[in-house]
């Protein structure tokens, strides 16, 4: 097992480098041949995470998220995830560099500080649990992806406005696909969130009291998940289309960060995760 999680340690930031470079070149150069370079990238990380995945599954018998360095090349995997969904269902390669230079700033930590877990909570082996916690950082990571596009999308419409064209203007998608990337990230999200807080509130009962319906990350997330909920199902009678909804949803994603910091301060561990 050392060989192998010192194998992944090195290639999988590496990894996470070179599909940044490729998105990045495309991003900023003015040929098109870069282009193909992105999606077989792309395709190359995904698959080696999967790899590291299954292979710290194996070994601790349930996934990666025993640790905070664990869960760091889990939001890495989550971001990755989240944007490979968009990717694949716009054929819109040009905000990639963004999404992946954040996977790679968490992955570069997790491999950095990263080591085998000693002392392992056996409530981790609990598939309820396990759920829970993979859906919320899939349901966190998509919100924040669809923060960032609403804040390109906020950047661009003031470059249209102030008749100031930039890069962002000249590379980026049009405002519309902007939009509905936000809008598929959110709804990625939300349903991911559905996830975990139905997960959360079945593991209740067999948390022996660590966990409980007045757990604060429990409510940040009910807030969070509620608030993107009405979004997005009252989204055409509030008028919340163009610049609403970007900035909606921008405050959406700050509110979230800054609700789930607040509740660290009550509640400093994520769940039995130290």
């Amino acid at each position: 097992m050392g060989h192998s999680l010192s194998f992944f340690t090195l290639a999988l930031p590496i990894s996470y480098l070179a599909a940044t470079a490729a998105y990045s070149l495309n991003f900023f150069s003015t040929t098109a041949s870069f282009k193909q370079l992105t999606r077989p990238a792309l395709f190359a990380v995904t698959l080696l995470h999967c790899a590291y995945l299954l292979v710290m599954t194996f070994h601790q018998t349930f996934p990666p998220i025993a640790s905070l360095h664990q869960i760091m090349s889990m939001i890495a995997f989550t971001l990755l995830t989240t944007y490979l969904f968009i990717e694949l269902t716009t054929d819109e390669v040009s905000t990639g560099a963004f999404v992946l230079f954040a996977a790679f700033l968490f992955q570069l930590c997790s491999s950095a500080f990263i080591a085998e877990t000693q002392t392992l909570d056996t409530s981790f082996k609990n598939p309820i649990l396990a759920t829970h916690i993979l859906a919320a950082l899939l349901g966190y990571s998509a919100i924040a992806v669809a923060g960032v596009y609403s804040l390109l999308y906020i950047m661009m419409l003031r470059q249209i406005q102030t008749n100031k064209f930039g890069t962002l203007f000249e590379r980026l998608p049009n405002l519309e696909t902007l939009e509905q990337m936000s809008l598929r990230a959110v709804g990625f999200g939300f349903t991911f969130l559905t996830v975990a807080f139905v997960s959360g509130a079945a593991w209740i009962p067999q948390s022996d009291g660590r966990f409980t319906f007045g757990d604060p990350k429990l409510i940040g997330l009910i807030m969070v998940w509620v608030i993107y909920g009405a979004s997005l199902l009252l989204r055409q009678r509030l008028g919340l289309q163009g610049k609403r909804m970007a900035v909606t949803l921008a405050a959406g994603f700050l509110f979230s960060f800054l609700s789930m910091t607040a509740m660290n301060f009550f509640s400093s561990r994520f769940h039995a995760i130290q």
